[in-house]
């Protein structure tokens, strides 16, 4: 008997199918009062780089808001409403003063609390000062980087530092990429380490090593206390299995582990190339705003180029201004992410066996906000002995021989017992932490 076929699957068929849906707002939308926005909000994000303030007011936009950022003169950072309150001149021409910055138009005086200092001209006995705040969000500078919490002031949470911020010897440089596209198409990569074997290796050639070319088992879990979702991805390379753990913290927090890494010895949980956040401008607009990682343990071969990263760069393909033809002829992540469109629409997609990671993500997403809507705050991550959160990103690669075994089974099964001693060793201090897996790995997979 034939089977009928739809006239969206007919060859040549592309009059049956349309290209035209109406986005997931639920997921993409970002302002103030839309589900996703409030939710994004309960979150300290990084806004910029501390080395794109200098001695003139910035302006930005973040979470479809226009704000300005400065350093006032006592070395405060502040993070404003661009506009002014008095007659909403932007700020960006503002004056920067002793504490706060000054309004070109009129020289109302903020602090960077939004409180209002100084209002020139008005009577000395004026409440303004008393009954007018502008508009101000918390800031903090860590290591190079600005972050904000734009949320209700009442429950903003502490400002947390994860394990990788605070390795021994290990060099940070920030960067920060511009991508014209929604939050969520950046922020649904890293749960597809598919990708990695077609986009930056096979397709068009070895974006960072050949090794990324073999095709992992993959599994995909979410974290116990419902704050993101971490994965495992075992890879077969000549005589070593190549173990890697990922995350992506809720969210949108991910850290690859070493982007050169070459498994061709055995190491044991080697951390983390990059820290990233993907933080939306508005809706079809993103920046990635993290650090570059150097250090003894990663790029043995030496391809990276801190020289390369910073304010709209990284060492990587596809993350420096290149000509449409270099786009074409070697895409990289920016091609992929930004050539979805604007705004990627979910019911024109087909999704398969691999964008589980993907479908995982955008699940934990959307209760997220949802709860959020009813009043629930997010989880927060716990902390390890050494007051930092621990993560689960890392490289652990080991010789284990060909056999007459399944191979796809054996890589399965490392996998999974891999995977389960990184987790198992989330509380404890790095050091000890990185003597525990090893010591496991030895006893309970090579032994």
């Amino acid at each position: 008997m034939n089977q009928s076929i739809g006239t969206e699957e007919l060859a040549y068929g592309g009059y049956h199918r349309t290209q035209s849906a109406t986005e997931d707002r639920e997921l993409t939308h970002v302002g103030p009062g839309t589900p996703c926005g409030e939710y994004l909000r309960r979150f300290w994000h990084p806004v910029t780089l501390s080395s794109q303030i200098k001695d003139l007011p910035l302006a930005i936009r973040i979470l479809g808001e226009d704000l300005v950022a400065f350093r006032d003169l006592s070395g405060d950072v502040g993070v404003l409403h661009r506009q002014c309150s008095h007659r909403r001149t932007s700020l960006e021409y503002g004056v920067i003063a002793e504490h706060g910055i000054r309004c070109c138009y009129h020289g109302w005086l903020y602090d960077i609390d939004g409180t209002i200092l100084e209002t020139p001209g008005e009577p000395e006995d004026s409440p303004i000062r008393d009954t007018l705040c502008h508009g101000a969000y918390p800031a903090l500078e860590y290591k190079g980087i600005v972050f904000a919490y734009m949320g209700p002031p009442e429950l903003k949470p502490e400002f947390p530092i994860c394990d990788t911020f605070e390795l021994p010897g290990d060099e940070m440089i920030p960067y920060l990429l511009d991508m014209p596209c929604n939050w969520l198409q950046v922020n649904d990569n890293p749960m597809d380490p598919f990708h990695s074997v077609f986009l930056h290796t096979r397709i068009s050639r070895a974006h960072f090593d050949p090794s990324w070319g073999a095709m992992p088992i993959v599994e995909w879990h979410q974290m116990a206390d419902k704050t993101g979702i971490y994965l495992t991805s075992a890879r077969r390379w000549n005589e070593y299995i190549w173990v890697r753990t990922n995350e992506l913290l809720a969210p949108n927090f991910t850290q690859p582990p070493d982007i050169f890494q070459n498994p061709d010895r055995d190491k044991f949980f080697t951390r983390v190339g990059n820290s990233k956040w993907h933080v939306p401008i508005d809706d079809t607009n993103t920046q990635i705003i993290g650090w570059r990682h150097f250090n003894e343990t990663l790029d043995l071969g030496k391809k990276g180029r801190p020289e390369a990263v910073g304010a709209g760069s990284l060492d990587a393909v596809g993350r420096v201004k290149r000509t449409y033809e270099e786009q074409q002829r070697v895409p990289g992540d920016y091609e992929a992410q930004v050539g979805q469109g604007p705004i990627s629409v979910h019911k024109l997609e087909h999704l398969a066996k691999t964008d589980r990671g993907v479908t995982l993500l955008r699940q934990l997403l959307r209760r997220a906000i949802r709860g959020v809507k009813k009043g629930k705050e997010p989880p927060r991550q716990a902390k390890n002995a050494d007051g930092y959160v621990p993560t689960m990103a890392g490289d652990v690669i080991i010789n284990v021989p060909k056999s007459n075994r399944d191979d796809e089974a054996v890589r399965r099964d490392l996998g999974r017992k891999i995977g389960a001693i990184v987790l198992d060793s989330m509380p404890l201090p790095h050091g000890e932490r990185q003597t525990d897996i090893e010591k496991r790995v030895r006893a309970e997979v090579l032994a």
